[in-house]
């Protein structure tokens, strides 16, 4: 059995767990550990072997692998994705709108963890109607079973009405790492994921979007990479229903939290129009606050000797800049009225996504 000293670099798990690029959660009761990259990954974009691997990867405590989902694979264009020849022989799959789910044994029989958790309602959810609905199921010897959770209670954005199932996606090698599709799970009694007749990247690309789906996945066998490829529809419906804008994103910077936090529960073609929003008001302000500097040392400069308020508020309050100027001269930090002077519409042209919503997509 593979260990996860045998598919990382010596001390690339830790470090990548110390620098805040991967988590770990234990299992409640049983002697496992579940690995999935970070907020802050995400945030900067950090992809290498460690953090495209731990994707709900499974481990028990001596560090043997017990399940191995497929790596994190992204959406086709997107910065990071590899070159790929439109003409090579591929197979392509649904992208389902659901939640990943991974089968792992238990002495109890499989159960299914979603990407970070043994736990989360998705995962027991899944566990329950594995067990309940599929006990008989055996996952083929040596290879992991992913499936997609669906069930109303999970709905992201597309509406599969009642179904509440697990879909097959298909299997991973342990020992390899290597993927395969549904066809590797032979024996699964459940729905299985629709796939297509392209025969080639340039025909998943040119085929026409469908309605009520999320979009592609396009599988490169003799590679064994895979892309997604994503519906317009899709990225639009689903930034409205998580209400997402510019002033969503100012919001959090103004109150202090993460980009991370509010990028977790997003998709990754969102992702980089949150930095670029983030980067753009962060940039206004610091522009801001140069002017004021540079006002406020032209100011005081000009000013004669043994000058007081008085002296300066003449000058000052015929500045555009003057609130902030007379913060700096009281010392007080005047960077929060300018967030305040900042802050978007939620319909702020300025902001507005286009072209499939920016450059990521998870």
């Amino acid at each position: 059995m593979p260990t996860l000293d045998t598919i990382f670099a010596p001390d690339a798990l830790d470090a990548a767990l110390t620098d805040g690029y991967v988590r770990l959660q234990h299992h409640p009761e049983l002697p496992l550990r579940i690995f999935n990259y970070t907020e802050k990954a995400q945030y900067e974009h950090r992809w290498d072997a460690v953090t495209l691997t731990c994707r709900g990867l499974i481990a028990d405590d001596d560090g043997r692998l017990v399940a191995r989902p497929m790596a994190k694979f992204f959406n086709h264009g997107q910065p990071g994705a590899p070159e790929l020849d439109p003409s090579a022989e591929v197979r392509v799959t649904d992208k389902a709108d659901g939640s990943l789910g991974i089968l792992y044994p238990t002495p109890a029989g499989y159960a299914v963890a979603t990407r970070g958790s043994f736990a989360s309602d998705q995962a027991v959810h899944a566990t329950a109607l594995l067990r309940s609905r599929y006990p008989q199921f055996v996952p083929p010897p040596g290879r992991t079973v992913l499936v997609e959770i669906i069930y109303p209670g999970n709905r992201i954005v597309l509406d599969y009405g009642v179904l509440d199932d697990l879909v097959l996606l298909g299997s991973v090698d342990i020992e390899t790492g290597r993927t395969a599709g549904p066809e590797s799970v032979p024996d699964w009694p459940g729905p299985v994921v629709e796939r297509f007749a392209h025969a080639t990247l340039a025909e998943a690309l040119a085929a026409p979007p469908r309605d009520n789906r999320e979009g592609v996945v396009v599988w490169f066998p003799d590679t064994d990479v895979r892309l997604k490829i994503k519906y317009e529809e899709y990225v639009r419906l689903h930034r409205i229903v998580t209400g997402l804008n510019a002033r969503v994103v100012w919001e959090t910077m103004v109150a202090g939290k993460p980009l991370g936090d509010l990028m977790e529960a997003l998709p990754d073609e969102f992702h980089g129009w949150v930095r670029a929003v983030a980067d753009g008001l962060s940039a206004t302000v610091e522009t801001r606050a140069a002017a004021i500097e540079t006002a406020y040392a032209t100011i005081v400069a000009e000013l004669p000797d043994g000058w007081g308020r008085k002296e300066f508020a003449l000058v000052a309050a015929r500045h555009p800049e003057r609130a902030g100027l007379f913060q700096r001269l009281d010392l007080r930090d005047y960077r929060a009225g300018l967030w305040q002077r900042v802050r978007p519409g939620p319909d702020d042209e300025q902001y507005t996504m286009t072209g499939g919503a920016g450059d990521e997509t998870d």
